[in-house]
């Protein structure tokens, strides 16, 4: 059974105890769908509502990021993020997993079946994890991910080399491992972008925050409403976001992500000294 999402360390204002009261029953709620999906005859029906929920609870901790003390808005976060992986995995278990073919622009060349085992025998932190939408095993192309399949779902990309990739609309949650060399044109993320062994990638992303594992020389020009958080990182750079596409004002209102934007505002969860870490600078 699920347990109370946040327990504040906090003084207790009434605008912070509002919002742990609605996050705490939109929490509840989705939980409670969870435990009897089993059950459900109609599993489609039952995950687009917990989709729902989600973007509900995710709303509100976009709209409330400003005001919450640091505890509660961590805590808040690993709620949101561990709901969207329990959704992901429960739609891949209850439905039928989609496969994708590219729509290539360009086409140079697959991957080699040896260069694919190599990316994946990297120490991998997210090596389980499964998304609502997968594409992966690339090199050397360029294209754009179907805003029909990927709008405001969870997206996972693996074992990508020397591409360039457009996801240009809404989406819930993004996760890149073994993205190499790549660059990357992000929509609105109205939860978390996770990366991990992503070496020598530009990305241009906007979301309400960034986690990064075991990636180097890597550019970010970023628009975060949170914070981006390092580990095991080196040789990362910062920047605010500059390049968009048509309609991208509109996708940033609808995934609830506002003006605010800390992305020079970073993390290393391995440099604990009053110093800035020497992992990563900002670039203007």
């Amino acid at each position: 059974m699920w347990q109370a999402v946040v327990s504040t360390q906090s003084t207790g204002t009434d605008e912070l105890q509002t919002f742990l009261s609605k996050f705490g029953l939109l929490h509840h709620k989705i939980e409670d769908k969870l435990e009897v999906l089993s059950e459900e005859s109609d599993k489609k029906s039952s995950l687009g509502t917990m989709q729902q929920l989600l973007q509900q609870l995710q709303l509100l901790l976009n709209e409330s990021v400003a005001s919450l003390p640091a505890y509660d808005l961590r805590r808040s976060q690993d709620v949101v993020t561990s709901l969207h992986e329990k959704i992901a995995k429960a739609q891949q278990t209850c439905l039928p997993k989609k496969k994708f073919a590219f729509k290539n622009k360009k086409h140079i060349t697959t991957t080699p079946v040896t260069e694919q085992v190599n990316q994946t025998t990297h120490h991998s932190k997210f090596s389980k994890y499964t998304a609502a939408v997968t594409y992966e095993n690339r090199s050397n192309e360029t294209f754009d991910l179907p805003k029909s399949e990927i709008y405001k779902q969870d997206v996972l990309l693996r074992n990508l080399s020397h591409c360039h990739v457009r996801l240009e609309t809404v989406m819930g949650s993004l996760h890149c491992t073994n993205c190499t060399n790549c660059t990357f044109s992000i929509g609105p993320i109205s939860g978390s972008i996770f990366l991990e062994n992503c070496d020598y990638s530009v990305y241009h992303v906007t979301c309400q925050q960034a986690r990064i594992h075991t990636t180097h020389h890597a550019v970010f020009h970023i628009h975060v409403t949170s914070k981006a958080i390092i580990e095991d990182c080196t040789k990362l750079r910062f920047g605010q976001r500059s390049v968009f596409y048509e309609g991208y004002e509109k996708d940033r209102a609808e995934a609830g992500l506002s003006d605010t934007n800390n992305w020079n505002d970073v993390d290393d969860f391995n440099w604990l000294n009053k110093e800035k870490s020497p992992n990563w600078e900002i670039f203007l």
